[in-house]
């Protein structure tokens, strides 16, 4: 498996435009496209420009299960997203070491889940874009 590249940080917050308002005007931040946001069930939020990765910050809806866990533990980094040549390679991988996954979708993108207990308790994804 080959890493490319940090694709994304998820933040869930309760007021995404605050989030991102205060990540703007304290760390220099442009906005960018919330690439996927727009497409996933019960989230709102944008994203900011940081090399060539991004800040997303979300807010989820009332009744998943990011907006239970938002909740408890209350707002910051939700997931950790890593770009990879080629994910059919990654899943095989991942599979072969025995580590539990789950495939989703985001932007139309195809996107693989880590069960947190594989990466040290980090939500982690890993997203082949056609299109970085």
């Amino acid at each position: 498996m080959k890493t490319l590249r940090i694709d994304h940080v998820t933040v869930a917050t309760p007021d995404a435009a605050a989030a991102q308002a205060t990540f703007q005007r304290h760390f220099g931040l442009t906005p960018g496209p919330a690439k996927g946001l727009g497409s996933s069930p019960g989230v709102a939020g944008g994203a900011l420009v940081v090399g060539g990765a991004r800040i997303a910050f979300i807010t989820p809806a009332a009744d998943t299960a990011l907006a239970v866990a938002l909740a408890t533990d209350g707002e910051g980094m939700a997931a950790l997203c890593l770009g990879v040549a080629d994910l059919d390679d990654a899943v095989e991988t991942l599979r072969g070491a025995g580590v539990r996954l789950e495939e989703d979708t985001c932007g139309g993108n195809r996107i693989v889940q880590i069960d947190p207990a594989a990466a040290h308790g980090v939500r982690l994804a890993l997203i082949e874009r056609s299109h970085p």
